[in-house]
């Protein structure tokens, strides 16, 4: 009698729906085959149990150890266990070894894309009137990808909108020297971080009303400020 082959067996053991009506047929006549499918699959059903969210990227000890001791490979403390082993059960112990991390590692590449969030925000402020702009409130957070590429993101609430137009800066915190962003349109806005920008020297956001006259620099007119905390 010719008997499945050993992926064949590995694979029916891991769930998968490959078996054909004659190989269900060969299996309620086979013992052997019948044999090799249930002890595969206690091994798989065991090497699952041990996987959780903690341990994805690598198979744990005891998964290692049942397939070893499967295999009728040395223990851990190197006394041998030798099993007599076919090299038919063998391979297909193998086999099962080799979709099992592949299963483990294609799980955590998954996880690692979907738990890790696309951005994440390293640094916040709280921006404060000042006291010729009563009422004006405003956030600032400061947000990093996974490139580590980062924004500011800054909200604006209470400013009139009209007269002046609203530009955001970075400010060295000894105020000797500032970085503009660029212009606020709206009540919020959103402004790529220089890379080479240090925020720990660089740590207060400013938005300023600036009148129409073409001068570049800040107009001294400013309408909230913060301090950033870097979380």
């Amino acid at each position: 009698m010719s008997h499945l082959d050993p992926d064949q067996i590995a694979l029916i053991a891991l769930g998968e729906p490959v078996a054909t009506p004659s190989d269900r047929v060969h299996l309620s006549e086979c013992a052997q085959c019948a044999a090799d499918v249930e002890e595969t699959t206690r091994v798989a059903r065991i090497a699952r149990s041990t996987l959780d969210d903690a341990g994805l990227q690598h198979p744990s000890e005891q998964v290692w150890s049942h397939i070893a001791d499967e295999l009728g490979l040395a223990d851990r403390q190197g006394s041998a266990r030798p099993r007599r082993r076919s090299p038919r059960r063998t391979r297909i112990v193998w086999i099962l070894a080799a979709s099992l991390t592949l299963v483990v590692g294609v799980s955590a590449a998954v996880w690692g894309l979907v738990l890790r969030p696309t951005v994440v925000t390293v640094a916040v402020a709280t921006l404060d009137a000042l006291p010729d702009h009563p009422g004006v409130t405003g956030t600032a957070d400061v947000e990093a990808d996974r490139d580590g590429a980062r924004t500011l993101v800054v909200t604006l609430d209470g400013v009139p909108t009209s007269g002046s137009f609203r530009e955001v800066w970075l400010i060295r915190s000894d105020t000797t020297a500032l970085i503009s962003l660029g212009i606020l349109t709206s009540g919020r806005g959103t402004f790529a971080i220089p890379d080479d920008v240090d925020l720990r020297q660089y740590d207060l956001v400013d938005i300023s009303a600036e009148p129409l006259d073409g001068n570049p620099a800040h107009s001294g007119d400013s309408i909230v400020r913060g301090t950033l905390t870097i979380t």
